[in-house]
């Protein structure tokens, strides 16, 4: 089987660099082209012609178009472990952090029968057991990549945008709109739908699982705001290409170790 991860740093120097890769393939091309012309050679030719269609494919390339291999990598981690976790069950999830850093953030459905603590009180209810999010290796990823050691709201709005245009090309921008008690978190050219629970309609009770995009915002918004979230139905602004992922802070919940 071919090594992954050599694959995948081919393809983030490549997708990050496409531009200066396809200037340097024009010039080969040239290259070629008048070493085809003063030795009347015409393996020199055919090596111009495919030199200057790598060009154009390096040069008109979106870096956006493709998420990287090594995002998929990642996704798909988390995202197999929380399926054979997961349940076909249309009871409520919610995001909670079960202690510090987004490895810890977990997902606690409703039907578990948890209790809320009003104000942070204690309680001697019962806890709930606890599943892992889909977005979970993702979260880790950018964690890594973008060398943060301690996640916040203000670290969350100065590294986020960056990592989803230029590490994980998975947005052309981001926009954190954040209040007492809510998140709002817009995509905007994504290269991937946010399909979490779109045009579902939720309780106010009730949050969702979401896709492994969603799943990962809520995840950091969790570790980063050290609070229970809950996770609304994706928006898909189809003027503009947009998703918003609405994020809404939950009722604080006990979970078991």
């Amino acid at each position: 089987m071919p090594d992954v991860s050599a694959f995948s740093k081919l393809y983030g120097r490549v997708g990050r660099y496409s531009r200066y890769a396809g200037i340097g393939f024009i010039v080969l091309s040239v290259l070629f082209l008048v070493i085809a012309v003063s030795d009347q050679f015409i393996v020199f030719e055919i090596d111009s012609i495919i030199a200057f269609l790598a060009a154009l494919v390096l040069l008109f390339k979106d870096p956006r178009a493709r998420v990287q291999a090594r995002v998929f990598d990642a996704v798909m981690g988390s995202t197999d472990e929380a399926i054979g976790e997961l349940s076909a069950s249309d009871a409520g999830f919610t995001y909670v952090p079960a202690g510090n850093g987004v490895e810890m953030v977990v997902i606690v459905p409703e039907n578990q029968g948890g209790a809320a603590l009003p104000n942070g009180a204690p309680s001697k209810a019962p806890t709930m057991e606890a599943i892992t999010p889909p977005g979970r290796g993702l979260a880790k990823l950018y964690m890594r990549e973008m060398g943060v050691t301690h996640l916040t709201m203000d670290v969350l709005r100065a590294s986020l945008p960056e990592a989803m245009r230029e590490n994980f090309g998975l947005a052309r921008s981001v926009d954190i709109i954040s209040t007492d008690d809510r998140v709002d978190v817009t995509l905007h050219g994504a290269s991937t739908s946010c399909t979490c629970g779109l045009g579902q309609a939720k309780s106010p009770t009730k949050g969702s699982v979401g896709c492994a995009v969603a799943s990962f915002l809520g995840v950091v918004v969790s570790a980063a705001t050290n609070r229970p979230i809950l996770l609304e139905p994706c928006v898909h602004e189809a003027s503009t290409g947009a998703w918003t992922i609405p994020i809404r802070f939950g009722p604080t919940i006990l979970v078991s170790a």
